[in-house]
């Protein structure tokens, strides 16, 4: 007999729990202008074997990202589904909720270890979900149903929960690191905080768009920019971005960000008050070119250079 695979596991939870049918589930999930074989993603999914052999049963790994929609937006359309499918309300959303962390949540990482994935980060992120405190229930079981739904199609615990923390910090002010209840924060050891590791991700229309961009520790550190120079650079910028329009290190520990005289200037707004610190205004704006000294970044402060491209900070796990 063939082992599930995470793919298998939620198309066929997704249809025996929520009603919705392969065909529905994945023409929420992909890019469907995508051409493969000289067809559409979309034409290729109305053929059933198609749709049931290299996608439903798709080996882990075997679908690549780009192939994919915004997961965010494809899982606020699926939660609804479900909760809609359970009766509605907050009934409904409740046993959404109780679902994808139970009996979901455990076929999905039995799945993931009969394929040899650690599993560990999966229930870990379950509990951590559980134990934000968030205004809407309904939002919890977003947080759910998006990490079931991108391990399903990505096969990889670590790089959902990296785009759930990205959401939760651009769309519900919060954090999978943030703690509640009587369980109190403990300082972090000089030690901690040096070897805390940074990456940064697009923000587009409000959404996170992959990959994750882990930024350098070398002491050259990252240049962004259309046109960057060195080993070590993110060149995922709009057209109105400088060829080399900042530069981002480490230092003692903390992560630091020059303005590289760009043209169109450079902000970041805090994530913990959304405040906005200017590092650099755009030169059309001054005569003189902005000299302002280095800023530090901080995990889920938003970076934007020039007038539409725009990075969160996301603090990347150590192991």
């Amino acid at each position: 007999m063939a082992t599930d695979t995470p793919s298998s596991v939620m198309y066929t939870d997704l249809r025996q729990f929520g009603g919705i049918a392969h065909r529905d589930t994945a023409t929420v999930l992909f890019d469907g202008s995508v051409s493969i074989g000289g067809k559409t993603l979309s034409a290729r999914i109305d053929d059933r074997t198609f749709l049931s052999r290299e996608i439903v049963h798709a080996k882990p790994g075997s679908l690549h990202p780009e192939l994919f929609s915004d997961f965010p937006v494809a899982a606020k359309k699926i939660t609804s589904r479900l909760i809609a499918a359970r009766g509605g309300g907050q009934a409904g959303c409740s046993e959404v909720i109780a679902h994808y962390r139970g009996a979901a949540a455990t076929c999905m990482c039995d799945a993931l270890t009969s394929n040899d994935i650690d599993a560990i980060p999966y229930g870990n992120v379950v509990r951590k979900i559980m134990s934000l405190h968030l205004e809407l229930e309904s939002d919890r079981a977003l947080l759910l149903v998006m990490l079931f739904v991108i391990v399903g199609c990505l096969a990889d615990p670590r790089a959902a929960i990296d785009a759930i923390d990205a959401f939760a910090a651009s769309e519900l002010a919060t954090s999978l690191d943030t703690l509640v209840g009587d369980e109190a924060p403990r300082p972090q050891a000089a030690s901690a905080a040096h070897e805390t590791r940074l990456g940064l991700v697009r923000l587009v229309n409000g959404a996170f768009r992959p990959p994750i961009h882990e930024l350098s520790c070398d002491p050259a550190g990252t240049i962004i920019g259309c046109l960057p120079n060195g080993p070590h650079s993110i060149a995922d910028v709009d057209a109105d971005v400088s060829r080399q329009h900042v530069r981002i290190w480490r230092e003692d520990g903390r992560w630091l960000v020059t303005d590289l005289n760009s043209t169109n200037g450079t902000r970041v707004i805090s994530g913990a008050d959304k405040s906005v610190h200017i590092i650099a205004n755009a030169q059309a704006e001054s005569r003189e070119p902005s000299a302002s000294g280095p800023f530090e970044l901080r995990n889920s402060d938003i970076l934007c250079l020039g007038s539409t491209t725009r990075f969160l900070v996301m603090k990347l796990s150590v192991g």
